[in-house]
């Protein structure tokens, strides 16, 4: 046995992918950095990287971030998260169907986190092993793994 940790996983909500693109210096992009530097696994499932893409790519968007930056991002997702298969979890109580994909994906695919600016998720708190976060509670998550 190696004692090596086992990775950590999280999945990162889609308002915050658009926060990272918006504000590179800000905590959302930090977390993306954490992710790319291979301190945690981004989890995603096919619905979830839809999600993203249509987010991502609207044209909203386009007028805070540059089409790069956008499509790297995207290219990213689809490239480096680890692909689960997500059942439905029809006790979920999250009125965005969005929302609910990401629980799904987080939960099969062994999440510890699920980071979000979103209200109505934060006030669930989680779903069976998985947390739900905020940015800053993540990064600490992140830094306290690491000390």
């Amino acid at each position: 046995m190696t004692g090596e940790r086992k990775p950590l996983r999280a999945i990162v909500d889609t308002n915050l992918l658009v926060g990272a693109l918006a504000r590179p210096d800000g905590s959302a992009a930090r977390i993306l950095d954490h992710w790319r530097a291979g301190d945690f696994e981004h989890v995603a499932s096919q619905a979830t990287l839809r999600e993203a893409e249509l987010v991502v790519g609207a044209r909203w968007v386009a007028r805070i971030a540059d089409s790069r930056a956008r499509d790297a991002l995207l290219a990213e997702l689809r490239e480096h998260s680890v692909l689960v298969e997500a059942p439905v979890l029809d006790e979920l109580t999250l009125k965005d169907a969005g929302d609910r994909r990401l629980v799904e994906a987080a939960h099969a695919g062994g999440a510890s986190y699920l980071v979000t600016a979103d209200r109505e998720v934060l006030l669930a708190r989680g779903y069976g092993a998985v947390q739900f976060v905020t940015a800053g509670e993540f990064l600490r998550a992140l830094t306290a793994r690491a000390g």
